[in-house]
């Protein structure tokens, strides 16, 4: 039996075309899987309050936990840190969790700041981002305590009020 040798600029290998073929293929396949997938559900609902001032986030936050009825837990500030966080409020199992087995569930919301560069002639400044925490127990998980689980839209509709009410003191500076 004769072999035949490759003539010169000729490979052995696989010609490029079809594997790269095969690569978008399979790409594209994936892509299209993922299509109307909605976002990862997370336990939090995360948004950016901006540039602050400790004292007028100090101030914005006293407003929002009185009219809210909220107790601050925890409040730290360093030179490159602001954290504030709220106790745990209950509150009832919404119809979406119930479907999960959930059995009890609760809230509550963090405060994170990192230093930015000092403004021209002023003090520290913040870049803050509120989050709102979800935690709920599970009728699969007894005797395991409170966990993170998804937050639902209607909750994240209900605590967004607080939100804007602390964005709208901090935006505009009101003093009371």
């Amino acid at each position: 039996m004769r072999r035949e040798r490759p003539r010169p600029g000729m490979s052995s290998r696989p010609s490029a075309v079809p594997v790269c073929v095969v690569l978008l293929t399979v790409l594209m396949a994936g892509c299209v899987g993922t299509m109307g997938v909605s976002e990862v559900t997370r336990n939090y609902w995360r948004e950016d309050l901006g540039r602050l001032t400790p004292a007028t986030l100090e101030s914005g936050v006293q407003l929002i936990v009185q009219k809210h009825s909220f107790r601050l837990n925890r409040r730290e500030q360093s030179v490159q840190e602001l954290y504030y966080e709220s106790n745990w409020v209950e509150r009832e199992v919404v119809a979406e969790e119930e479907v999960r087995g959930v059995s009890n569930a609760r809230n509550r919301f963090v405060l994170r700041g990192r230093a930015l560069e000092p403004e021209f002639g002023g003090g520290a400044v913040y870049r803050i981002t509120w989050e709102l925490q979800n935690e709920v127990t599970s009728r699969d998980r007894v005797g395991r305590g409170w966990h993170p689980a998804p937050l639902p839209g209607s909750v994240k509709e209900d605590f967004r009020q607080v939100y804007a009410d602390l964005f709208m003191e901090v935006r505009t500076g009101v003093k009371r």
